[in-house]
């Protein structure tokens, strides 16, 4: 064996022994993390700034005075159209949300950081090597006589004695240890006093010891095992719970996005009927009046500020969405804008409230995580209960001893018989009074009632969010259906005002405040409207949500032994 390989090969065997990491843990960059972000908000397009007016301005050219500086151009921002548009599925934004969603991703480290947890508690039963070397040099003056030289003391006492000891042992489920123990010792005295000498001396010894009261059995003794096993399946319900509050958080912003487009499209049709009325007042040359041009053209700027402030709303909204989803492809300082492919839902739905109860009860991971602590709490007072006992503890422990002036000689004389010994002995303690073992013992109990209060407080609590959300179902129903019923009246309204103005009824101030009055309200019933169809949606994503089958309606599903975050962070394999 080379002198290389010799320094090589234990640090290998020490390596592999006490375990190394495959590969180590990238270093943290954070600008890197920035760079999807910093090379996206490069490609925005710098905006135009309107200045702000100083005076009244007129944006119908028909009506500008020669004298008049021309005003700036009328703006309503930016179009929800302008710019890569980029027309999404709600299940595909729900799909790109599981899969990228940073909240998400940190939530799903918790449960493989509580199964680490597991794995050390369970490792307190794994066997331990161990290996003891001892040189003893003793050079000291004993008193008394030396029998083999017929000397009066004092005299110097020497001695040589290199020990080795080495063994395995374990911690039992039980609550024992055993522990399985070779010694081997030289021993070599001047002057000398035993014969013969020097002389080998070898012990085998396999050591019990068992607690026979407190501390006993193996469920007081995989506790800490069992709760960490119940503590990484509460982590994983936790995991669950991110998952759904992002994932009704993104329904809720999708249909807020699908009732901010026509929101929009409602404006631009009402900025669209105001200016035709304002250009057929302008094309009257001189019969309509300056109150009417200006209240038309008041009207006119409301609406594009209103518009400004709708558009900008729909781009907000996409820029929350993309923030959901966390999608590289779509960075949120990107400039494309997510819009909504799907139609609302307007179809209705009818539940059974006790089938609904039913399903809440038997999905609802708060209800699962409450188990689970009850379970924990369970395991703790039997710990507990066990504690009051006293300590009794069996000893026992047999040996094989052997002795020679040569080692080999000291191994037979070991293992050739008739050297066997052995012990054996209990050992009891009681501690006066025990009131620690009291106090734990009451708090463990007070601990478990706790919990199971808790369960049922839960149990009320998602009796009424589930009655809560079908009530809001059936509230957001029924609001569709009158707000419905209000825009077609209103349309009516504002249709039957058109057929007087088609018939050549005078556009007095009169009329001209009653149509613009109308042309507002069927855009107040259109909002409210578009409103009441994309809560209507929400509801039923909520109701999904209050049931605990919400995972369920997105076709998410969700391992109870590792989620998909996990492997693609190297958590599970």
């Amino acid at each position: 064996m080379s002198k290389k390989l010799r320094y090589v090969l234990p640090c290998l065997l020490i390596a592999g022994y006490f375990g190394c990491r495959a590969t180590d843990p990238a270093p943290f960059d954070p600008r890197a993390m920035q760079r999807v972000e910093r090379e996206a908000a490069t490609q925005d397009e710098k905006q135009r700034m309107t200045p702000l007016p100083t005076t009244l301005q007129n944006p119908f050219p028909d009506t500008q005075s020669s004298g008049q500086k021309q005003p700036a151009p009328p703006t309503t921002g930016m179009a929800i159209d302008a710019g890569p548009i980029i027309k999404m599925p709600l299940q595909e934004v729900v799909q790109r949300v599981v899969a990228n969603n940073q909240d998400v991703r940190v939530a799903a480290y918790q449960p493989a950081i509580d199964q680490t947890r597991v794995i050390e508690a369970d490792a307190r039963f794994d066997p331990t090597f161990f290996t003891n070397f001892q040189y003893e040099r003793r050079n000291n003056w004993s008193a008394g006589s030396n029998n083999n030289f017929n000397q009066p003391g004092p005299f110097r006492d020497e001695a040589w004695l290199p020990t080795l000891q080495t063994g395995i042992k374990q911690q039992l489920e039980s609550g024992g240890q055993v522990q399985l123990q070779f010694q081997s010792q030289r021993q070599e005295y001047f002057p000398d006093r035993f014969n013969p000498e020097p002389f080998y001396q070898n012990d085998l010894t396999l050591q019990v010891t068992q607690p026979l009261l407190r501390d006993f059995g193996t469920q007081i003794n995989r506790a800490r095992i069992d709760i960490a096993k119940n503590t990484q399946k509460i982590s994983l319900l936790e995991f669950r719970k991110t998952l759904e509050e992002n994932i009704e958080k993104t329904e809720e912003t999708y249909w807020a996005l699908v009732e901010a487009v026509r929101d929009v499209k409602i404006l631009e049709e009402q900025l669209e009927g105001t200016n035709r009325l304002a250009h057929i007042l302008l094309n009257k040359h001189g019969e309509a009046d300056r109150q009417q041009i200006s209240q038309t053209n008041e009207r006119v700027e409301t609406r594009r500020a209103e518009l400004v402030r709708a558009r900008a709303h729909v781009r907000d909204l996409s820029d929350q969405i993309k923030q959901l989803m966390s999608d590289p492809e779509y960075p949120v300082t990107g400039q494309a804008v997510i819009m909504p492919a799907d139609e609302p839902l307007r179809d209705p739905l009818l539940f059974d409230f006790d089938e609904q109860i039913e399903t809440a009860f038997n999905n609802r991971f708060e209800l699962g995580e409450q188990q689970m602590r009850i379970d924990s709490a369970d395991v703790a007072a039997l710990v507990a209960k066990n504690n009051l006992l006293p300590q009794l503890n069996f000893q026992g422990s047999i040996g094989l001893e052997g002795l020679d002036n040569h080692l080999d000689g000291a191994f037979r004389s070991q293992f050739g018989g008739g050297n066997l010994s052995y012990t054996l002995g209990l050992q009891l303690e009681i501690p006066i009074g025990n009131r620690q073992a009291r106090a734990i013992d009451q708090r463990a109990i007070l601990q478990r009632a706790q919990a199971i209060s808790q369960y049922h407080a839960n149990l009320e609590q998602i009796a009424m969010e589930v009655k809560q959300a079908l009530r809001d179902v059936q509230t957001t129903w029924n609001e569709m259906v009158q707000t419905g019923r209000a825009r077609y009246a209103a349309s009516d309204a504002l249709e039957a005002l058109q057929q007087r103005e088609d018939n050549g009824e005078a556009l007095t101030p009169e009329f001209v405040d009653r149509k613009l009055r109308a042309q507002e309200v069927v855009a107040d019933r259109a909002h409210a409207e578009a409103s009441a169809i994309a809560n209507y949606n929400i509801a039923l994503s909520k109701l999904e949500r209050a049931k605990g089958t919400l995972l369920r309606y997105n076709n998410v599903e969700l391992s109870q032994e590792a989620t998909p975050y996990m492997q693609s962070v190297g958590l599970a394999k």
